[in-house]
């Protein structure tokens, strides 16, 4: 248990995730600059070196990888929709990702160097597909916090903490819209008061609307102490992969000593069609959270999503941290696929953003 009263909502977006390392320790300035939140992209695919695509690694600022997609699109003569993606990146920060572009012809390709405001190309080469959603290793990030008001002894126990047990796996506030509209917007569209065509946004609301219910699980189970343990009936995942299995599978004193080496992580649900993998005492704490928001289970079913399992624990790889000046925290780590780093950063401080930041 955390020891912070905290009431789970049955109704509306959840806004502000449980930490699991008890209240924030005091507030931090994020993305006070763009430079201040710097990613890069690890990719999962190398250049082959032929095929019609190019693989294009640029860097961008202040702006979103949608924007950066159509500034490149136009810079080299195609339709946006011949750009693929591997991942969305925030708005106010400087990152590193790869693009592809479907050009065939042996033509030159692109010079690396500034191309459109905010955007230059660092490397290109020629591949022989198209990037698809998900097809990354990761992520790492360079994170400058500012204005911070809490002793660095404090910060630096909380820190060491995390790197030795990990944080929750929450969606962050990103998936979830400006203002988490998303949510709201999708049970607009699922009660007809709605009208939303464009295939993109409706996957956009499905998933707002999956992370809405996964938040909820794990919320209630940061609560009763479980998010980082096997309950009766759970399923584990693979840290770093989607491989899942039973936690029965496993002898009690083997799980155990899996999980407190962060080799696997209990698993919440991301529901949709299909018959949940847990039983017992975890399939009745899920359905229970569920129960409290039947109309966004009933929109994923109606939309025929397929229900999957996702890690409740985020593991934090490669996690250091520095003070260069008084009030200042440069954090850096890797992260997998999905996980977000205002989670991590969440679970010792208060996140002030400026006005519109991502």
């Amino acid at each position: 248990m955390t020891g912070v009263e905290h009431k789970r909502p049955t109704n509306g977006l959840l806004t502000q995730p449980l930490p699991a390392c008890g209240p924030p320790l005091g507030r931090a300035w994020l993305k006070s600059v763009a430079e201040d939140f710097q990613v890069t992209e690890i990719p999962r695919v190398r250049p082959d070196g032929r095929g019609e695509h190019l693989l294009v690694e640029i860097r961008k600022r202040d702006l979103t990888t949608a924007e950066a997609v159509e500034r490149l699109a136009g810079f080299l003569g195609v339709a946006p929709r011949a750009v693929g993606h591997a991942g969305r990146k925030d708005r106010n920060a400087v990152t590193t990702q790869w693009l592809s572009v479907h050009q065939p012809g042996n033509g030159d390709l692109p010079a690396p160097g500034a191309i459109a405001p905010g955007l230059e190309i660092l490397s290109t080469a020629r591949h022989s597909r198209k990037l698809r959603v998900g097809a990354l290793a990761g992520n790492r990030f360079c994170i400058r916090l500012r204005g911070i008001d809490v002793p660095r002894a404090a910060a630096d126990r909380r820190l060491l903490r995390i790197a030795h047990r990990g944080v929750p796996n929450y969606f962050g506030r990103q998936r979830f819209g400006r203002g988490g509209e998303n949510v709201a917007k999708a049970v607009a569209w699922q009660r007809g008061e709605l009208t939303i065509r464009r295939r993109d946004i409706q996957g956009l609301l499905l998933s707002a609307v999956r992370a809405e219910c996964f938040n909820r699980v794990l919320h209630h189970r940061v609560e009763t102490g479980t998010w980082d343990r096997a309950l009766s009936g759970d399923w584990m995942i693979l840290d770093g992969r989607g491989s899942v299995f039973a936690a029965a599978a496993e002898t009690p004193a083997r799980l155990a000593q899996r999980l407190a080496l962060q080799t696997i992580h209990p698993t919440g649900p991301l529901p949709g069609v299909g018959e949940p993998l847990v039983t017992d005492a975890a399939q009745t704490l899920e359905q229970a959270v569920l129960d409290e928001i039947p109309e966004l289970t009933a929109l994923l079913i109606r939309r025929k999503v397929s229900a999957r399992r996702r890690a409740l624990r985020l593991r934090v790889v490669e996690l250091a941290w520095w003070w260069p000046a008084v009030g200042e925290l440069v954090v850096g780590f890797r992260l997998p696929p999905g996980a977000y780093a205002t989670t991590v950063l969440a679970e010792c401080f208060e996140l002030i953003e400026p006005t519109g930041a991502d």
